[in-house]
């Protein structure tokens, strides 16, 4: 007899909780984090139903990243995000990194109780039951043109926003058979949650790839900056990576990531020393701060505030490319060194299908972003970078120390649903 209910993080959007976030939440973090009052709570929900071509997967880790932490926080997407999306009226069960094993599948999914699997969150057109739009027919199902719309199955960007169909902090969640897929043989499990965050880096590397022996530098040692070390060591291996961090604590783990070069600190004492790491001119006075005259080709910036904006513009050669890489909210950053230079701006996040090179050490040709982040993740192991797992009973402390990250010794936190 199949169970009527499962244990989930279940983020609630009561007005009155959500008024609680948004204000007290501000100086007490327990509000935000499964304390008293707070929308996100441990509770019994429904078991998610498997319509016919989805994939019902038991997480046994989930991660906790800076868009959920965001999505808790209620307005820290920036309005935009959150009106043109929105919250389903039922709530939400977040986690969209989740390495599993499939507890029920249709025969002809090609997948068997008990196989380890990861699974993509976003939902294009098909798992809604919508007709492909062009975009989702070229491979660009990341930019689906029916992201923000309820379909026949489905509703919301990604799984965990249809109430009925779960999220990774939940003992069960479903997903399309076409978005799921086995974990190589050997991966293990901390190496695996983290398919997703690198199958963003792999996106965001290949849509804007660097050319052998440019000189490239990702800001950020986080776990979306290492997870694009990583990919650029696997897909551009003869590209130059420098890593830039306010501080030492990810020294090791960049370097160990592919890292040729660091650099540290903000503002004029992080220009500064790319230039002489470049031996590049530094240009410039008190007013106008300091620009490379000759700096990066490629600037990956996985931080996203309007420091690191504006210390990558000032950081990158004419011409060259600045891609901000992950989720941000609304910005005041000063634009003048982007069309006087000729800056080229990107934003990437999700994933679709790429095009791998020839030069790259994973198999090349025309394949999905997650089934390319597995074979990185197959090359580099970085089981690692999970530096704590907590039970969902946990939510307040696993989401906390998500949020302190290197002061608490934290890259990458995560759930472990089944206890």
């Amino acid at each position: 007899m199949s169970r009527p209910t499962v244990r989930a993080l279940r983020f609630s959007l009561a007005p009155h909780r959500v008024a609680l976030a948004v204000t007290a939440g501000r100086f007490r973090s327990d509000v935000r984090h499964g304390g008293p009052g707070s929308p996100l709570r441990l509770t019994d929900i429904p078991r998610p139903e498997r319509p016919t071509g989805w994939v019902r997967i038991a997480p046994d880790l989930a991660g906790i990243c800076a868009s959920d932490r965001k999505y808790l926080s209620v307005d820290g997407l920036g309005m935009t995000l959150t009106a043109l999306y929105g919250f389903p009226r039922g709530g939400v069960v977040l986690g969209h990194e989740v390495v599993g094993r499939v507890v029920e599948a249709d025969r002809d999914s090609g997948l068997s109780e008990g196989d380890r699997v990861v699974a993509e969150p976003t939902l294009g057109c098909t798992p809604k039951g919508f007709a492909a739009c062009d975009r989702c027919t070229a491979g660009d199902d990341h930019l689906c043109a029916h992201f923000a719309d309820k379909g026949v199955l489905a509703q919301g960007p990604g799984f965990g926003f249809d109430a009925r169909f779960g999220g990774g902090w939940a003992e069960e969640l479903v997903a399309p058979a076409e978005r799921v897929h086995r974990v190589p043989d050997g991966l293990d499990d901390r190496s695996a949650v983290l398919t997703e965050p690198t199958a963003i880096a792999v996106h965001a590397v290949l849509r804007h790839l660097p050319r052998a022996g440019h000189r490239v530098l990702v800001v950020g040692p986080g776990a979306i900056g290492l997870s694009l070390v990583h990919a650029l060591s696997a897909l551009v291996p003869d590209a130059q990576v420098t890593v830039a961090g306010i501080g030492h604590a990810a020294d090791d783990l960049a370097l160990r990531a592919g890292a040729t070069e660091l650099l540290h600190g903000t503002r004029r004492e992080l220009v500064e020393a790319a230039g002489q790491l470049l031996a590049s001119d530094v240009r410039g006075n008190a007013v106008s701060g300091p620009v490379l005259e000759a700096g990066f080709d490629v600037v990956f910036d996985a931080v996203a505030t309007p420091q690191t904006i504006d210390d990558a513009f000032r950081m990158t050669r004419p011409g060259g490319t600045v891609v901000l890489v992950g989720t941000a909210a609304k910005q005041k950053v000063d634009w003048s060194l982007v069309w006087h230079r000729e800056l080229h701006v990107g934003g990437t996040v999700f994933y679709g299908v790429e095009d791998v090179p020839a030069t790259a050490r994973v198999p090349v040709g025309r394949r999905r972003a997650f089934e390319v982040a597995l074979d990185v993740l197959s090359d580099v192991r970085p089981g690692h970078l999970v530096t704590h797992v907590f039970p969902l009973e946990e939510s307040v402390e696993a989401i906390d120390t998500a949020a302190a990250g290197p002061g608490r010794g934290a890259v990458r936190v995560a759930f472990a649903p089944a206890g």
